[in-house]
Parts: C-alpha cells; sequence; structure tokens
C-alpha cells in the first residue's frame, strides 16, 4: 500500500469514526425485526454490495442481515451472502423471459437447491435472535432492476420464501424496489426498455387486490412437491420504484448509489426501533398511514412510492487530510528550525574544534624530540670539517649520509605515522559521530546533517572546513619551499657552524656535532612538514566525510520534501471533490485550528514535544524505515494529540457556520448567520432529496408525501426545519431521532401514482409494442 492509499485509508476510518460518533450506543440505529434483502438478477450484483456495505456502517446490528442473490453470476463472498443459480437458458432474446420462467419449472434439482438454500437462510436468521427486539415478523426485501429477464420470476420466488419463512415467522411482509437506470446507452436501449416495460405491466398484475399465486414450488429431498400459495391480495407490501433520475428531470451525479442509499434508509426507517416516550410531534414512521394515504380514492387500491435520499456531512476525509498535512507542515518547519545550527557549535558536537585537529595528529607523535633524535646515531662517511662548509646544506646531507637519512626518516616517521594514521580511522570515527550526535539525534537528524554539509553555503561547516584545507595546504607549500631554500644555503651560513676563533685553537668542533645538528635542522623541519601533511590528509578526509553526508542526507531530506507534497496533494484532491457548500475554508480553518493546537501543546510541553519518544521520536530513523511508518506515527500523534481537541467535537452545523465565517475578517466578506446557514441546509436537503422517479405531472392526480430528517430532536437546525412552513404544511413530517453529530440526513417518500404516470413507461411502451409486433414474447401469463 503506497503513501496515497494508506493516507485515503486512514481517512475512511477516520470518516466510519465520525460517522458512528454517538450512534454506537444509540439503540434506534437498530433495526427492530429480522431483515432478509434478495437481490434477483445479474444486474443487481452492484446493489447487493451496495447496500451490504451501508447496512454494515448504518445498522449496530447488520450482522444478523441475511442476503440472497439469485442470478447466472455468483455473489461476492461476504458476510451471511447466499446464491442461488438460475438454469440457464438456451434460448434467443426474443423469448427469454418466457424461456427462463418455463426453465425454472422444468429442472427439479435446481428448484430443489433453492428451497435448501431458503431453509439454510431460515436457519441462520434464527442464530441472530438476540439481535433483535422481535422474532414475530420478517421483513423481506426484493431488489431488482426493471430489465433483468429473471424478474419474470418474481412471484414464483417471492411467494415460496413466504411459504417457507412463515414456518418460522408469523408475520412475513414483502417490499419491492424496482432499479430504474434511464441513462441508456448501447445498442440495446430499446430492448432494455422493452424489458422494462414488461416486467411494469406483469407487476401491475401481482398488485391488484384479487392477484393470487398458487403452485407446486416446495421440494423435498425425496421429490415430494407441495403447493405454495397467495390469497388474493396484493403481492408486496409496497412497491417502490428508483431511478438515476429524479423527479426534475436531473441524472444523478453517481448512478444508482443514492438508490442504494434510499434503500437501506428506507428499510431503516420501516423497521428501527422505536421509544414509546418519543414525542408524537416529531412525526414517527407508520407503514399502514403511509399505505392508506397513499392509495388513490378512485381506483383498484393499487399504487407505487418513490423516494429521494440526501445528506450533508461535515467532509471528515478532507479534513483528516487536512489536519495530518498541516501537522506534518509545522513538524518539517520545526525540523528546519532544529537544523539551523551554528557552525561553532556543531565543531563542538563532532569534535572538530582546530585545536582538536592539532592534537589529534600530534598524538600519532607523541614525542618529537625523540623521534628525531633516533637520527643521531646514524653512521655518516668522513668529510672534513673544511669540505662540509663549504658545501650546501643538501650537499652535506649527500655527503655524510647519502640516502640513508631520507630512507631512515621514511621508514621510521613517514610510514610509522601514515600507519597510525590509518590505524586511528578518523574518517570512520567521524562517521559514527555524524550518524549517533547527528542524525540518530531526534532534534537534528537528515535535516541538520543536510545544511551544515552544504557546499556553498557560508557559515557552514564544510565551508569552514574548505577554508582550513586552504590555509593547511598554503602553510604547507610555504613549509616545502622553505625547506628547499634551506637546502640551499651554505654550511658555513649556519649558526651551528660558526665557532669562534677560540673553539676552532681548541678544535671543539667535530663533524659528529655538525651533523647532529644538520640532521636536527633539515629532518625537524621535514617532521614538521610531514605532520602539517598529515593535517591536510585529516581536513581533506573530514571535508570528504562531510561530502558523503551530504550525499547521504539529500534523498532523505528529499523524501521528506516530497511527502509533504503528497500529503498536500491528497488533501487538495479531497477537499475539491466535496461540493463547495461544504468545502468553504477547509484549508484555512484547519490551518489555524491545528497551529493553536500545537502552539498551546508546546507551551505546555516545551517546543520539541514533537520529538519525544512517545510522540513522533526520530523522525530520521522513521523515514529509514519507509514513508509509511512515518506516516503511521504522524497519524498516531494526531488522533491522540489533535482530533481529541474541542475543535473536533462540534456539531455539524457550528463547525460549517465558523469554518464559513474564518476569513470573513480578513477580505470583509457578509458574515454568514445562523439562520443563512439553516435556510442553505434546509434548501440543498430538499432538493437533493428530489424524488427519484419522473412522474408525468399531468396524469398524476393523487400524490402523498411524507418528509423525515435523521437527526438530533434538539439540535437547532431540526427545531429550525420543523418550524418552516408550520401550519401550512401540505405533507406529513418527521424526525428520525440520532445521536450523530457529523451530519443530517433527509428521507422524502412519494406514494399515490400509477404505472401510467411513470415516464419511464410511457416512453418505453411504444418499443415495448413494436418489439412485440415484431415476434418478441416478454410475458409468461396471459393476463397482462
Amino acid at each position: 500500500m503506497n503513501l496515497r492509499e494508506k493516507l485515503l485509508s486512514f481517512a475512511n476510518t477516520y470518516t466510519a469514526q465520525m460517522d458512528h460518533t454517538g450512534i454506537d450506543e444509540d439503540e434506534l440505529r437498530s433495526i427492530n425485526h429480522p431483515i432478509v434483502f434478495v437481490f434477483l438478477g445479474d444486474q443487481s450484483l452492484e446493489a447487493l454490495e451496495a447496500v451490504h456495505a451501508l447496512n454494515s456502517t448504518k445498522w449496530n446490528n447488520s450482522a444478523g442481515v441475511v442476503y440472497l442473490h439469485i442470478g447466472t453470476k455468483a455473489p461476492a463472498a461476504l458476510d451471511n451472502v447466499y446464491g442461488w443459480s438460475l438454469p440457464v437458458s438456451l434460448e434467443d432474446k426474443r423469448s427469454l423471459r418466457p424461456s427462463i420462467h418455463e426453465q425454472f419449472y422444468a429442472d427439479e434439482t435446481k428448484l430443489l437447491e433453492l428451497n435448501v438454500t431458503l431453509r439454510r437462510m431460515n436457519s441462520r436468521i434464527s442464530e441472530f435472535g438476540r439481535m433483535y427486539t422481535h422474532l414475530q415478523r420478517l421483513n423481506i426485501a426484493v431488489v431488482t432492476s426493471l430489465d433483468a429477464p429473471s424478474n419474470v420470476l418474481l412471484p414464483e420466488i417471492s411467494v415460496l420464501m413466504q411459504t417457507i419463512f412463515g414456518e418460522q415467522f408469523r408475520s412475513v411482509a414483502i417490499d419491492l424496489y424496482g432499479l430504474l437506470e434511464e441513462k441508456a446507452v448501447g445498442e440495446q436501449f430499446a430492448l432494455q426498455a422493452s424489458l422494462g416495460v414488461s416486467f411494469l405491466r406483469e407487476l401491475d398484475v401481482y398488485q391488484s387486490r384479487d392477484y393470487h399465486f398458487d403452485g407446486m414450488l416446495q421440494v423435498t429431498g425425496e421429490g415430494v412437491r407441495l403447493p405454495v400459495v397467495h390469497s388474493a391480495s396484493p403481492l408486496f407490501d409496497v412497491v417502490y420504484l428508483l431511478s438515476d433520475k429524479d423527479e426534475r428531470g436531473i441524472f444523478a451525479d453517481h448512478g444508482m448509489q443514492g438508490s442504494y442509499e434510499t434503500i437501506c434508509n428506507l428499510n431503516l426507517l420501516k423497521n428501527r426501533k422505536t421509544m414509546n416516550e418519543l414525542d408524537p410531534k416529531h412525526g414517527a414512521y407508520n407503514n399502514q398511514h403511509f399505505k392508506q394515504n397513499a392509495t388513490p380514492p378512485d381506483g383498484d387500491g393499487r399504487f407505487y412510492a418513490s423516494a429521494g435520499f440526501s445528506k450533508v456531512k461535515r467532509p471528515n476525509s478532507a479534513i483528516a487530510l487536512t489536519v495530518v498535512y498541516h501537522m506534518y507542515r509545522h513538524l518539517l518547519e520545526r525540523m528546519k528550525e532544529n537544523a539551523q545550527l551554528e557552525p561553532g557549535f556543531v565543531q563542538e558536537l563532532l569534535d572538530l574544534e582546530p585545536q582538536r585537529w592539532d592534537h589529534d595528529i600530534r598524538s600519532l607523535l607523541p614525542d618529537r624530540e625523540r623521534a628525531v633524535a633516533g637520527m643521531f646515531g646514524l653512521l655518516h662517511d668522513h668529510v672534513s670539517l673544511s669540505d662540509l662548509h663549504s658545501m650546501t646544506l643538501r650537499q652535506a646531507e649527500s655527503a655524510l649520509y647519502g640516502g640513508n637519512a631520507q630512507f631512515f626518516f621514511d621508514t621510521n616517521m613517514v610510514r610509522v605515522l601514515e600507519k597510525a594514521f590509518v590505524e586511528r580511522d578518523f574518517g570512520g570515527g567521524l562517521k559514527k559521530k555524524l550518524d549517533s550526535r547527528l542524525i540518530d539525534h531526534p532534534l537534528y537528524g537528515f535535516y541538520a546533517a543536510y545544511l551544515c554539509s552544504a557546499d556553498g553555503v557560508n557559515g557552514s561547516l564544510i565551508h569552514a572546513l574548505q577554508e582550513q584545507v586552504k590555509e593547511a595546504a598554503k602553510l604547507l607549500e610555504q613549509g616545502q619551499e622553505e625547506l628547499e631554500q634551506l637546502y640551499a644555503e651554505r654550511v658555513d651560513a649556519q649558526p651551528f657552524a660558526k665557532v669562534s676563533f677560540w673553539g676552532r685553537i681548541a678544535n671543539k668542533t667535530s663533524v659528529k656535532s655538525l651533523s647532529r645538528s644538520l640532521l636536527e635542522l633539515i629532518y625537524g623541519l621535514k617532521l614538521d612538514l610531514l605532520l602539517q601533511g598529515m593535517k591536510l590528509k585529516l581536513l581533506k578526509l573530514y571535508l570528504q566525510e562531510l561530502e558523503n553526508l551530504h550525499e547521504r542526507a539529500k534523498p532523505f531530506v528529499a523524501r521528506l520534501q516530497q511527502m509533504e507534497k503528497v500529503l498536500q496533494d491528497v488533501s487538495r484532491n479531497s477537499i475539491s471533490m466535496t461540493s463547495d457548500y461544504l468545502n468553504r475554508n477547509i484549508n484555512e480553518y484547519y490551518r489555524h485550528g491545528v497551529e493553536r493546537i500545537l502552539m498551546e501543546l508546546e507551551t505546555r510541553r516545551g517546543a520539541q514535544f514533537y520529538f519525544e519518544e512517545r510522540q513522533m521520536g526520530n523522525v530520521s530513523q522513521l523515514l529509514i524505515q519507509g514513508e509509511d511508518h512515518l506516516l503511521e506515527r504522524l497519524i498516531a500523534m494526531a488522533r491522540r494529540e489533535v482530533f481529541v481537541q474541542p475543535l473536533f467535537q462540534k456539531t455539524f452545523e457550528d463547525e460549517l457556520l465558523e469554518r464559513a465565517n474564518v476569513a470573513a475578517s480578513y477580505d470583509n466578506r457578509e458574515v454568514l448567520s445562523k439562520e443563512d446557514l439553516f435556510r442553505d441546509l434546509y434548501s440543498t436537503l430538499e432538493n437533493e432529496a428530489a424524488i427519484r422517479a419522473d412522474v408525468y405531472h399531468s396524469t398524476h392526480k393523487h400524490r402523498y408525501i411524507e418528509k423525515y430528517f435523521f437527526g438530533d430532536y434538539e439540535s437547532e437546525f431540526i427545531r429550525y426545519a420543523f418550524a418552516i412552513d408550520q401550519g401550512s404544511r401540505a405533507y406529513k413530517l418527521g424526525c428520525v431521532q440520532e445521536m450523530k453529530h457529523s451530519g443530517i440526513e433527509k428521507l422524502n417518500i412519494m406514494g399515490g401514482f400509477r404505472i401510467e404516470d411513470l415516464m419511464y413507461y410511457r416512453n418505453g411502451k411504444r418499443y415495448y409494442d413494436t418489439y412485440l409486433q415484431n415476434g418478441f414474447a416478454f410475458h409468461s401469463m396471459d393476463n397482462v
């Protein structure tokens, strides 16, 4: 999982946690009776996965819900999901629906398999008995696409389920949710419309008051068949038709997702736990009341319903990502500040003060005088004093020792010092100090290592070393020139060769004493130059280690900066995906909020509290392990120190109002009042909860509407919503009590229209009639 995926995973987890704040202990978020969802047709697989996921997040006892998919494709491997595969029909598309119906009755093995599957589901429901308040009633929600050929089996499937489940439950109620995808694309749009119309015509038969059904559909393992019977009455309690186009003629941005959420919330509304003490003025849902009022007064009792669902939520995902980004940005700024180290401090930290360089080099040769005195025992050739006096120092050394003195010096001083230099491993020692005292230090790390080893920056440590290298090289060059000049001087010009008249008479000057003085002068200087060369070598070694350090630190600093860019990009993308109404000033509001929280924490715990082991610890070491480890520690710190602050505990309305006005004092915008906010919220919820069925208003005579908010009765916004059009309201208004703080939801339900009122039916009827005229067969019943 890469960094972006980890960020989005965290944002989703945080969103789910915030959505459940106040819900886990809210019994009203549980369903009262067991529910079975049946998804008929391969087109309903997407609906199955979506509804399963929604129920899991919305209902506390969702683990007790059982699902069945019927189709030719296998469903996803999800908890409590059963599947039954339809017999494969080999007929062509001209008679596909009747062929499926015929094959269903002809294949006794598959029918037995369906019976066994339903009984296994029945047993599974019993295992979840403790999750529900009542086990006497079962609700079945059948979901199918109108153009799914397999919905020709709807009566058989429904009545068989009612019969088998009725052996355990006293009451079994079935609702149908028909899905309409009107955004037709592809070459088969006309056939799909015809299939949908054929199903709607059959549905009109199923919902008549005198509809009855019987068939030998119960099958035992011994091949014995038993009847299933549906007495004269509508097959379904309520039929909801949900489209990807609403009554305004607007197609949904996210396809059928809104319809899936509507299905979930309709089932919660109809099956949720209720409390006797609920205030009746808040209009609890009554299914019988809805059916009575939605049934047209002049007709055979058939009616159809639709609904629309909307929600306005705090953009928790964008908020979470924005907070993490600004925390990281602030952490990075603190790291940069810590990395601004004075060269003198760094030199002391790493034992790189100038006096230490000389000490380290001299420590290679503890006794300089003794080292030179070791040469005094060298044997020299016989050369007269007078001859020596007339020579240069180079000539005198050569005459006395040939190459022996230089060989002795190289062997006993140069090589010894070079060996000691290598054994001391000054470069390795500095690298260890750089690692342990700089990189591994929580306050400094790679940023400090990178800056103090940066080339071309006046005042940096590497700049100071570069100047010292130049100075040492200059001194070495000057010393070598002095040595050459000294070699060119005559012996008799040297102080040690000058003797008094009395000394010459007394013959106190000997070749031996002169040779010792010559060795001390020449090789004392050579030894100093050797030490100076060693110092230059040491400085260059240190300089190389610092350059290596810079190259080592450079990619890590680049990764820290790249991580900031990734966090910023993911945050911005998340904000941009939030609706304009809800994404106001997210970045500005939470940047100020995070900075204020962190400043308060710094005041209480110190400016460097970020780098305590229980917080971020050593950022550089985390980065070595990988950006994911660094992000995990950052998120953990955010959860522990930031997300628990009062800023993140505000109600949805208060947070949105404060955020909308965060910049008012800066650019003189008009301040948004709470009443303005509530009006905008109300309008947004109402518009987005438009009924998801496009009906022909000229023929739609009977229209009954109920509207429900999902929120806290006592919140200011719910009170505001109930005060609007009070006394002149032409619809029933209710509130589903929930103690959630992250948003508000609204469900509008409309009933009373007929199949003929549906624009989908009116537009598809001509295709249906034409296909019938061209030899297509859509029905397995005669009375359509």
